[in-house]
């Protein structure tokens, strides 16, 4: 089982924190992490709020693919569908096509969450759009 997989799945709950990024501009973050399937499975809530309120919402599965490698996948306000999103190194996903774009999710010692959107408009690399770090209250 992947680590961030396991690690996730062990620390179920509500976290909340802040971001910024380029695109998004400053934020209020919420994250609910549960699983599913005696824990081969974690759902992902994920939503930011700006100033103007809702900024962006996803729902991703984490879960393993029949090799025993990360994939996620997200249904999000600003995608097209379901995009799976496949584990390319610890914690950071990279989207199948129609998009250039890449997840990153980390969980630290201290039990921050951190979430982040890469994404290019054009055929250039991914680029860093949007970062929160986020704590559990709940």
């Amino acid at each position: 089982m992947s680590d961030l997989l396991a690690r996730l799945a062990t620390l179920p709950g509500v976290y909340r924190g802040a971001g910024d990024g380029p695109e998004s501009g400053p934020f209020r973050s919420r994250c609910e992490v549960r699983t599913a399937v005696d824990g081969r499975v974690v759902l992902i809530d994920y939503e930011a709020v700006g100033a103007d309120g809702v900024q962006h919402v996803d729902h991703c599965m984490l879960a393993e693919d029949e090799r025993a490698r990360g994939e996620l996948h997200v249904v999000s306000d600003e995608l097209p569908g379901i995009v799976r999103f496949t584990e390319a190194e610890p914690g950071v996903f990279v989207a199948f096509e129609p998009i250039n774009a890449k997840i990153v999710i980390s969980l630290d010692a201290s039990g921050a969450l951190t979430y982040a959107w890469w994404w290019s408009r054009d055929e250039g690399p991914a680029r860093p759009q949007s970062h929160t770090t986020m704590r559990r209250t709940a």
